[in-house]
């Protein structure tokens, strides 16, 4: 049980740099860390506003968008990999729910460049993203995708009184860390789906075991806190709760490669984008040698010990 401090809130035994002026917590109603006390909207929308893009271009942040967003051979050898794993995952989730009647129509909701909106395309899916950031909405747009520069919460309300046709499944890759509430996005969300539909959720896996060892071999500050873009910190357990809590009935939960496996070896990404680069591409290589079947079983393994850089669930609306 984690210590109580005197506002009756449960530390979760790491705090952000001193001269951030936030602690992490965990939070009373949901179970999962975060921010403490929580960023305004306007403090959030001042740092996405002014200083992400320059922390995206010197490698500080999100370094798969970067790669993206720069363009070039790096671009297409992040496109070919991400289609041949995570968005492969994503996409044989949602084809479970297609097998079963419901529509293949997808949202795709804080999409980016519009990577994953390329293979629910190609798979045959009408898919639909929505990116708040103007200038990274344009780069999918201009390939031909449907992307709807505008907040999830935006799109849902035009969505309800246009009365659109629902979404089979509804997809947020390395969302939620960023909202100031997760739970009420969730529930937003989720009305666009038919009953039966796939959500399918990515998330950090923060505070991991393999962090906190890390952590203690290596010192410095705890490198996976990033404020204030990362209001919120999950694992696989408080995801899945949470998940769980707003209605839907978790079926699958996985994991990706446990990159700070890396760092226990001796190679030290964490300031070091050169180092940063030579292991992703070590994992790159790894991930595409290994037959889809054995690399998802992997996965799943992962998640079950509590490890993986990144959480994945995939959960079913109640018909």
């Amino acid at each position: 049980m984690p210590p109580i401090d005197d506002a009756g809130l449960a530390l979760a035994g790491t705090m952000t740099p001193d001269d951030a002026g936030y602690r992490i917590v965990v939070d009373p109603v949901w179970g999962y860390r975060r921010l403490d006390p929580l960023p305004t909207s306007p403090e959030v929308d001042e740092f996405y506003e002014s200083h992400y893009r320059d922390l995206l271009d010197a490698g500080g942040r999100a370094p798969d968008l970067a790669r993206l967003v720069a363009g070039g051979p790096d671009a297409v050898i992040e496109r070919e990999w991400q289609a041949a794993t995570t968005h492969g995952d994503v996409l044989a989730a949602l084809e479970a729910g297609a097998e079963e009647g419901l529509p293949r129509r997808a949202l795709d909701v804080g999409c980016g460049t519009g990577e994953l909106l390329r293979t629910l395309v190609a798979a045959g899916w009408e898919a639909i993203g929505t990116e708040p950031a103007p200038a990274i909405a344009d780069v999918g747009r201009a390939a031909g995708l449907h992307v709807e520069a505008a907040t999830a919460a935006d799109y849902v309300a035009r969505w309800r009184v246009a009365g659109l046709p629902a979404f089979g499944g509804v997809v947020l890759l390395n969302v939620l860390e960023h909202v100031l509430d997760p739970a009420t996005l969730l529930s937003d969300v989720v009305t666009t789906l038919a009953p039966g539909g796939r959500l399918v959720v990515r998330v950090p896996n923060d505070f991991s075991p393999l962090q906190e060892a890390a952590h203690r071999a290596l010192g410095g500050a705890p490198w996976w806190v990033a404020v204030p873009d990362h209001v919120n910190y999950f694992d696989h357990a408080s995801i899945g709760e949470l998940v769980e809590r707003i209605g839907l009935q978790v079926v699958e939960r996985s994991a990706d490669f446990p990159m700070e496996l890396f760092l226990l070896m001796g190679d030290d990404y964490r300031n070091d984008p050169a180092v940063g680069h030579a292991v992703h591409e070590r994992r790159r290589r790894a991930e595409l040698a290994l037959d889809p079947t054995t690399r998802r079983a992997l996965g799943r393994a992962w998640a079950a010990a509590g490890i993986g850089r990144n959480a994945l669930v995939v959960a079913r609306k109640p018909a």
